[in-house]
């Protein structure tokens, strides 16, 4: 990967912190640098008008009641992914909120070590792993769900975070790597330093206040729609391309 970055006419990459890692890592110059960020597809990605049918049958693949206020996470089940820091925050938050979900979409080698971890914790009731998901159905459960939470310890981007907030739902995330890129912190979510209590405590936050859940929500969707749908980032990597063949 070094050799071929010193080689290369132009790089792109997703983040101006992964720009920053390039230039430490492979002490690439950063002018030849391309900082285009992954997009979200804004028309399969939207707040849907579900019907109540079609709402019950999703919230009962999801494994969540009526009653119950939806945590959604979407990833990988690796250890950057900071998991066991929401475990850990659900602990805390479930004393005073008995009917909180958390689904887990996803799979990865830590599924069985993160059950266990959230049984140990005595919280396994709360989580439901739903492991990977069809296409058309991953919109619906951003749909059903009431906040979107990725506690990465380490992220380039975070593509899970754009789909959220193009969904119209609020996010929490660490203050790490390229996520400091694509959440604005009091507008479109909360950014907290990956620690468990400060999770819990932002989703407390949310959880009591729904005007504000649903003000973040608007505000997410038109940040991505402005910055990051697909048609501006194609139209940024095909620029680069003109840039690299010097065609004017």
């Amino acid at each position: 990967e070094k050799e071929a970055a010193k080689k290369a006419t132009l790089i792109v990459t997703v983040s101006r912190y992964s720009l920053l890692k390039i230039v430490q890592l492979y002490h690439i110059d950063k002018d030849k640098i391309r900082v285009i960020p992954n997009g979200v597809d804004v028309e399969r990605f939207k707040p849907l008008n579900l019907s109540g049918e079609e709402m019950n049958d999703v919230k009962k693949r999801m494994g969540l009641r009526d009653d119950e206020k939806c945590i959604l996470y979407v990833g990988n089940l690796i250890p950057r992914k900071g998991l066991h820091l929401l475990i850990d925050a659900v602990k805390h938050v479930s004393k005073e909120m008995k009917e909180v979900k958390v689904v887990i979409v996803g799979r990865g080698p830590l599924k069985n070590s993160l059950i266990k971890y959230a049984m140990d914790r005595g919280v396994i009731k709360h989580f439901n792993f739903l492991g990977s998901v069809e296409d058309e159905i991953l919109p619906k459960i951003y749909n059903c769900s009431d906040i979107v939470v990725l506690p990465s310890l380490q992220e380039g981007q975070g593509i899970s975070l754009l789909e959220a907030q193009a969904s119209e739902k609020p996010v929490i995330a660490c203050k790490v790597g390229g996520i400091l890129e694509i959440v604005q912190h009091g507008k479109t979510g909360i950014l907290i330093e990956p620690n468990h209590l400060e999770l819990a405590k932002a989703i407390e936050k949310l959880f009591s206040d729904e005007h504000l859940r649903e003000k973040m929500g608007e505000n997410g969707r038109k940040f991505v729609c402005e910055k990051f749908t697909w048609e501006k980032c194609a139209q940024k990597i095909f620029d680069t391309y003109m840039e690299a063949l010097n065609i004017h």
